[in-house]
């Protein structure tokens, strides 16, 4: 084997200047450098010779593996060409047979499912029709058309469809025969549901609300329960104002406490309500309702503080006490000195000035114990209004967002409320000069 140390060889150039050299100690250097070359090359070429058997084994070993390697290459050649080709064109043949067989398949399967889809299509048309005949069954007739809502769009207005559906009896199209059986049976409950009201049947109004979402027609249905729903709340807010008597209007608190009933009775309402109409028409549905319940809220109040304004005369008392200076004012709680006059209208400092046309031919007095308690009215009614807020505020925040803030944006969520007019009113009295 070579010797792979470093070698102390000298460049040929090197080796052969010793022509150049120009003393006898250069010249000794030089062969002794010579001589200790050709030692070191003796001893490689004699490893190098003693090595020499075995790298010629290892080359014959190395011919033999190659006529081996090349015989078993011819082999699997000649087994690739013969057996495995025709073994692979098989296989081949056989994926493309069963990939095309799957498409096959699954287009046999979709056009059965159409199939079947036009003929469920196909009688529920013939059932819509036949239950709205003769029979008058338009429960049946709804049950159909929920049926029919499941097919998909595609299949009933689909030109197979338009071919196999109409029939001598029904001669139409299927869309156009489902959208107004839908129409008229919508025409037909709402008459039923408002006559079912207005005979108080509870029954039949709970059969008849229930109808809507099987047409297709839930908002129709919600628009009709909550008329039917505010009708009661108004009633009852009517009666509760009515049944007061009038020496409660004057000495009680009978417009806080008509206000206070009308809030209470449509919490009611939602709570009783809201399960059954979550169930028939799905979650959050109940918030078209609670919309239209909030709206007659607002009409009733209306009323309720138009009523006590009226009575209470709130717009005269104000424009009195923002015409009286303040300690003018106080002077109204003091006992009247014996002898003395009433405190008048006449008196005021605001009047000072002006002509005797202009002055009331009757002194009117300042009872500043009816201002406060037209302040306690206002009180007592803020209180409820506040927790109705909250209680509508924690109904309709899962289903809107927009609705958690009633209380502090009042004015941006509900403009023009009339009850908002109490807290204006409230300011204007203690915060008069």
């Amino acid at each position: 084997m070579l010797d792979t140390g470093q070698s102390t060889l000298l460049p040929l150039n090197q080796a052969w200047s010793i022509s150049k050299a120009t003393s006898m100690a250069e010249v000794a250097a030089k062969l002794k450098q010579l001589h200790i070359q050709h030692d070191e090359i003796t001893e490689k070429l004699e490893s190098i010779g003693s090595s020499h058997h075995d790298v010629v084994r290892r080359i014959a070993r190395l011919d033999i593996s190659r006529a081996r390697l090349g015989s078993l290459a011819v082999s699997a050649r000649s087994i690739s060409q013969g057996m495995l080709s025709g073994a692979s064109s098989t296989a081949l043949r056989l994926s493309e047979a069963v990939e095309r067989l799957d498409v096959e398949q699954s287009r046999v399967k979709s056009t059965l499912d159409v199939v079947e889809q036009v003929a469920e299509l196909k009688a529920c048309v013939l059932g819509v029709a036949g239950s709205m005949g003769t029979p008058q069954d338009f429960e049946t007739a709804a049950e159909y058309l929920h049926r029919a809502s499941r097919i998909p769009e595609y299949v009933v207005k689909s030109g197979f469809a338009q071919q196999i559906v109409p029939t001598a009896e029904v001669p139409n199209v299927p869309s156009a025969t489902l959208d107004a059986a839908a129409e008229s049976l919508c025409h037909l409950f709402v008459k039923e549901f408002e006559r079912a009201v207005d005979d108080n049947d509870g029954p039949r109004i709970t059969r008849f609300f229930k109808m809507f979402p099987l047409i297709n027609r839930s908002d129709v249905g919600l628009e009709a329960y909550g008329k039917y729903v505010c009708q009661g709340v108004a009633a009852r807010a009517r009666t509760s104002l009515q049944i007061v008597s009038s020496s409660e209007r004057r000495n009680g608190l009978p417009f806080a406490n008509a206000l206070t009933k009308l809030f209470e009775h449509i919490a009611q309402v939602i709570d009783g309500h809201t399960p059954l109409v979550e169930r028939h028409y799905g979650v959050g549905t109940m918030k078209k309702v609670i919309e239209r319940l909030h709206a007659e809220a607002d009409v009733q109040a209306g009323m309720i503080l138009d009523t006590w304004q009226d009575e209470r005369i709130v717009d005269r008392k104000l424009t009195e006490v923002k015409s009286y200076a303040f300690n003018f004012l106080v002077q109204s709680f003091l006992p009247t000195q014996k002898g003395g006059a009433p405190i008048s209208r006449a008196q005021s400092p605001s009047l000072k000035g002006t002509s005797n046309f202009d002055t009331p031919e009757v002194d009117e007095q300042i009872d500043m114990k009816e201002v406060d308690q037209i302040l306690n009215e206002i009180t007592a009614m803020l209180g409820p209004w506040s927790l109705y807020l909250r209680f509508i505020s924690s109904r309709t925040t899962v289903y809107d967002q927009s609705f958690s803030n009633w209380k502090e944006h009042t004015d941006e969520i509900i403009p023009g409320l009339p009850v908002g007019q109490l807290i204006e009113w409230k300011h204007a009295y203690t915060e008069s000069p």
